[in-house]
């Protein structure tokens, strides 16, 4: 994916592949650190040390730490988005195939860092942007939750998927699963992320796929099965 330079992280001339390969590379060591001590608690001064440059070399890159943070924000959810628009456009392949494809796509930059920083801080700090930054990254992620639904509606709209699944519950669910796994960073020794993958898709193929063994119960069904509604608990 080509990167765009946008102007609160403006070189002092036009971009070279040189700028923009050392322009990736201090991307990644501010991702790395913000990912390690927090965006609150890092600074310029970390960044450039894990650099081995002067810290006012940072500038020629990014004008601010909001900017650097901005900048990662956005390379991390306009690459997913790339991605999977790419499984959602692929006529060859099944609901059920698309969907394993863009738990991978979520998760596989977890194999590796600085991929997996990139992701751990668009998930936990993108909401401490100010407000225009913000809401620019919200928009974003906004586009990728859309795409996620989509790949639901196309999928019970070609009767892969459960007529009376609820795409948009579907949607909070396959990324409250998945974003479970990046925000948790201990794991299970025997899981890798490869292992996760699989398991996930498992769980959510078989949990909105049309089973022939299993027919799906209707709408009307459903309902009929539903506990009555109850008040909240009190509390002590």
């Amino acid at each position: 994916m080509q990167m765009s330079t946008p102007e609160k992280i403006a070189p002092r001339r036009e971009p070279t592949a040189r700028w923009e390969r050392r322009y990736r590379e201090v991307l990644d060591a501010a991702a790395t650190i913000f990912a390690d001590k927090g965006y609150a608690g890092a600074s310029t001064r970390d960044i450039a040390e894990r650099l081995g440059v002067r810290q006012a070399s940072l500038y020629y890159y990014f004008l601010s730490k909001e900017a650097a943070l901005e900048a990662i924000c956005e390379l991390g959810v306009r690459e997913f988005i790339a991605n999977l628009q790419a499984i959602i456009s692929n006529p060859k392949t099944t609901a059920a195939e698309k969907l394993r494809a863009a738990i991978a796509n979520h998760l596989s930059p977890l194999r590796s860092r600085p991929a997996a920083d990139y992701i751990r801080v668009f998930i936990a700090h993108r909401h401490e942007l100010p407000p225009g930054p913000r809401q620019t990254i919200a928009a974003l992620g906004r586009t990728y939750q859309q795409l996620v639904e989509q790949m639901f509606v196309e999928g019970i709209d070609s009767g892969e998927l459960r007529s009376d699944l609820p795409p948009q519950l579907a949607t909070l669910a396959f990324l409250g699963l998945c974003n479970s796994v990046i925000s948790n960073r201990s794991m299970p020794r025997s899981s890798t992320i490869d292992v996760i993958i699989e398991e996930y898709a498992r769980i959510i193929i078989g949990g909105v796929a049309i089973n022939d063994a299993k027919p799906t119960r209707s709408r009307r069904a459903n309902r009929k099965h539903r506990l009555p509604a109850r008040s909240p608990a009190k509390e002590n």
